[in-house]
């Protein structure tokens, strides 16, 4: 979602656009203009928020309502916050974060091109064309607001990508060096009865388990081949890179461990609370994962500046969220797709189909009660 016009259009629109998406249920709307945010003055309209909320919407649903079933969004995942309510806000903040965005985009001389505007502008026509007016209020949409979305979200994106180029892109070998070892652990978690509880292991069965790690050992520096070791003890062999700031979330003492082998060693067997390590160093300097190592410092350098230059912004901003507004986006009416065609990840193409059954609310101020609409194609922002 974050590199040109097409990869939002890809990233949020082409790709639940490119479906077909069944929509049920109804649920209260306000008018299309009704401001959910002000943001220094400029508005967020509901019906931009609506739009954003119902993409987000069905790509969860399609992806992760098998997963975790009809009450997906009810569903608690910290505190006393539900998923629904995490993705609301989460939403919410993305909105904010794109209004401000767009408003210091002259601090970096952005706007877009005539090929941008006309691919947005293009986008938005094709989408209602193509689609009943029962399709299109089920997303809360209309030609102005799948322009004003993505005209937005573009120039943000352009911002950002302007902010991040500023970030210092050198990485020294030293600060990037990884090393890469492969490993096996020899587990000591105990075991589950009939009950569902965990039982520890006896002394005698931890002893086993050490016998067994230094087994492998002896093995492997007998016969130089450690992943034979390892498979002929019945085990799988996992391989792990880390350097400096970097563990790979693997035990200090595994760390420790691998910091002292030549390549081609094998280790002693290493102590942890998760079981009996025994490590083989595969590469004292991995290029590759070095490589890679490199660009997420730099990734990391680049995000830094980008939010820390947010930030900055926000904390100066003066923003105000109507809640009684934004109550109003929900996720009440259950949404789910089926791709139909492909999607080019192009500038100006990506062309999609979609199929709406909704029984849902309008851009005006009233409450849908007992109404089925009939079924209509949705087609995509492209």
């Amino acid at each position: 979602m974050k590199k040109n016009v097409s990869k939002k259009i890809a990233g949020i629109a082409v790709a639940v656009l490119a479906c077909s998406i069944m929509v049920t249920g109804c649920a209260g709307s306000v008018k299309s203009d009704t401001a959910v945010a002000v943001v220094n003055g400029e508005e967020i309209p509901f019906g931009v928020a609506k739009f954003d909320a119902k993409m987000q919407q069905v790509t969860y649903e399609t992806y992760y309502g098998s997963m975790f079933g009809d009450d997906m969004w009810s569903q608690t995942i910290g505190g006393d916050m539900t998923f629904g309510e995490s993705t609301l806000e989460g939403i919410l903040d993305d909105l904010k974060e794109m209004y401000l965005v767009d408003q210091h985009a002259d601090e970096y001389s952005i706007t877009l091109t005539d090929e941008e505007t006309a691919s947005i502008a293009a986008a938005a026509a094709q989408f209602v064309a193509d689609n009943t007016q029962d399709a299109l209020d089920s997303m809360g949409a209309n030609e102005d607001i799948i322009n004003q979305y993505l005209t937005k979200y573009t120039i943000k994106d352009k911002v950002e990508n302007v902010i991040k180029a500023g970030a210092d892109t050198v990485v020294s070998d030293e600060d990037a060096a990884q090393k890469t070892f492969s490993y096996v652990l020899v587990s000591t978690s105990g075991t589950t009865d009939a009950d569902g509880n965990t039982v520890e292991l006896t002394e005698e069965e931890l002893a086993a388990k050490k016998a067994e790690a230094q087994a492998i050992v002896d093995a492997a520096t007998a016969s130089g081949d450690f992943e034979t070791a390892v498979t002929d003890a019945g085990l799988t062999v996992s391989s792990a890179s880390y350097g400096k700031d970097d563990d790979a979330g693997m035990d200090a003492a595994v760390i420790t461990a691998a910091d002292v082998l030549e390549e081609g060693d094998t280790s002693p067997v290493v102590e942890t609370d998760a079981g009996y390590y025994v490590l083989n160093l595969v590469s004292a300097f991995d290029a590759e994962q070095t490589e890679s190592r490199r660009a997420e410092i730099i990734s990391d350098r680049q995000d830094t500046l980008y939010n820390d230059t947010y930030t900055t912004w926000k904390d100066a901003a003066e923003i105000t969220v109507d809640e009684k507004v934004w109550g109003k986006v929900t996720f009440e009416d259950k949404l789910s797709m089926v791709d139909t065609t492909s999607a080019e990840d192009t500038t100006t193409d990506a062309t999609t189909d979609t199929t709406t059954d909704a029984t849902t609310d309008t851009t005006t101020d009233t409450t849908a009660t007992d109404a089925t609409t009939p079924e209509g194609e949705v087609a995509p922002a492209n």
